[in-house]
């Protein structure tokens, strides 16, 4: 099979190869072609992907000076051997080059642990590389990784070259550099399906043969020090790695399917998650009054939002706001994902509630307080007291905005009193994915569109649509961040609270200072290129 050559006539960049992933050419370093003094290439200008029947593909990435193949200027072009590309002052042409004839060598008799060919030779393995290669950053050679067991030692079970470990260090691998928050493993009769989270979606990364499955299956099961149990029993553990700059955590979960175990695998990488208010993007006003309130000896500041809305990253970046050093720090978590240095935290176990634990720790002179998140009456109650009595408070509480918060407390049954008084600041968010900025491409806004988001369109007649590159795993997002809505309790408001509030009362009042919804703040997110309308839609439609 021919293989293929990309040829710049400016002998410093010379040839590039192209294989299964995409290509992409620009200004900015981080591309795979850096045109670093060329003034006229934009920093994102085009991306080389594969086609179909070994055909190449070249798009323009919405650059200000167009792409040229041939000396036509092209949006979408299929490419081939002999074709001439302009892209700002350099030129490329395409040649295909023919392999060597290599001679046959007589192969020998699978073993048992290489039943699914040898590693170069299998397909799922050269796809889990392929995909690897072309997840930014670049980098000459793969990291090494080596598991912690749940003991703490260290495992030799990675160094080994059969298809179990080489299975296990290829998908490690791939959820780091993925940015992933779970792996899954599910049985599909002769085969296992391997999907990870990303961004909040489930993406399909590789069907793994079923003897190579169970070999990876069996090694987390080891580092997990699981005992033996029956195939249908449910077993939980945990284990680490340790990667080259920083040690990973994993929550590991078997559960039974009709095919054998599926294995969840949750990913604790600190290095994903924000570590400070600056970091999570919050607008200027927000983050002054957030700080301020972490400042005060006395209040409650709660942030609401469904499952895996970012509430707790929210909170410990909040905790990182405040002197640990001066000030005694309580956690209540279920369960503690992430250590803050200079906090108390406290599990809570099977026998034990947020209420059970929080009235213990009131006699540990805290002075912050946070609560993993009020489920009850009661611990909503003993932390509005809390918050009253001297503590500052930090909660997590389930509801759609930060008015359906109050009336959420309202309906556990605080007094009203208790809400408006102990209550400081609330923060509704959402988690929206980000752009991908290789392959994002301009799309006009319709006037219906125009209509409904009004001002907050900033004027644009354009925003960006998602399309999908290997840099992103074909789906048009890189990542993800908060969008915002913050309750800043004054004093008309806590009056409101105290005489059984509608919700049209408590907009009127808050709509006569800064008030920003969640989908307003989406729409700007959008407007500025780092979403889209869809996915602010998606996210924060009602």
């Amino acid at each position: 099979m021919a293989t293929f050559k990309l040829v710049c006539s400016n002998a410093k960049i010379g040839s590039f190869e192209l294989g299964t992933g995409s290509v992409a050419i620009g200004r900015h370093p981080d591309n795979d072609i850096p045109l670093k003094d060329d003034d006229v290439a934009s920093r994102f200008h085009c991306v080389i992907e594969p086609g179909a029947n070994g055909q190449y593909i070249l798009k323009d990435l919405g650059s200000r000076n167009g792409t040229r193949v041939n000396g036509e200027p092209v949006s979408t072009a299929p490419i081939n051997p002999g074709d001439v590309i302009v892209v700002g002052k350099h030129t490329f042409s395409l040649k295909a080059e023919e392999p060597k004839p290599v001679k046959p060598v007589k192969a020998a008799a699978p073993t048992a642990e290489a039943s699914a060919g040898p590693d170069d030779e299998s397909p799922w393995a050269v796809e889990l590389r392929n995909i690897l290669d072309a997840l930014p950053p670049k980098q000459s050679q793969l990291e090494f990784i080596h598991i912690i067991d749940a003991g703490g030692n260290r495992s030799e079970a990675l160094r080994g070259e059969g298809q179990g470990s080489t299975a296990v260090r290829l998908l490690l691998l791939t959820g780091s550099k993925a940015r992933a928050t779970d792996i899954h493993c599910e049985p599909k009769g002769e085969t296992y399906s391997v999907r990870m989270r990303v961004d909040g979606q489930m993406v399909h990364i590789v069907e793994l043969p079923k003897v190579v499955g169970d070999l990876a299956l069996g090694l987390i099961r080891n580092a997990c020090q699981m005992q033996q149990a029956p195939r249908d029993a449910t077993l939980d553990g945990h284990f680490a790695t340790r990667f080259p700059d920083r040690k990973v955590d994993y929550r590991a979960s078997f559960t039974p399917t009709v095919h054998g175990h599926k294995l969840v695998a949750r990913i604790l990488d600190e290095r994903i998650a924000p570590q400070s208010l600056s970091d999570i993007h919050m607008p200027i006003y927000m983050l002054e009054r957030i700080r301020k309130a972490c400042q005060n000896d006395a209040g409650m500041i709660l942030a609401c939002g469904p499952t895996g809305s970012g509430k707790t990253t929210t909170l410990y970046n909040a905790l990182r706001e405040i002197d640990r050093q001066r000030r005694n720090v309580v956690t209540i978590e279920d369960p503690v994902e992430y250590t803050i240095d200079n906090v108390t935290q406290i599990p809570v176990g099977h026998n034990n509630t947020f209420g059970d634990i929080l009235r213990s720790v009131l006699r540990q002179d805290p002075d912050v307080i946070l609560v993993g998140e009020i489920r009850d009456g009661e611990t909503a109650r003993t932390a509005a007291q809390a918050a009253m009595t001297g503590h500052v408070v930090f909660s997590t509480v389930h509801a759609k905005d930060t008015i359906g918060a109050v009336f959420r407390l309202l309906d556990l049954g605080i007094e009203p009193y208790l809400v408006a008084n102990s209550m400081d600041v609330i923060i509704a968010q959402r988690l929206i994915r980000v752009l991908c900025e290789y392959c994002k491409r301009p799309v006009k806004v319709t006037p219906g569109q125009s209509t409904r988001i009004g001002r907050f369109l900033e004027g644009k007649a354009e925003v960006f649509a998602a399309t999908g590159c290997s840099r992103c795993l074909r789906t048009g997002f890189n990542g993800r961040r908060a969008v915002f809505e913050m309750l800043d309790f004054n004093d008309e408001l806590r009056d409101c609270v105290l005489n059984q509030p509608t919700i049209a009362q408590m907009k009127k009042i808050i709509e006569q200072g800064v008030f920003t919804t969640l989908q307003q703040s989406g729409w700007l997110m959008a407007a500025r290129g780092i979403t889209t309308l869809d996915e602010v839609e998606r996210v924060t439609g009602v």
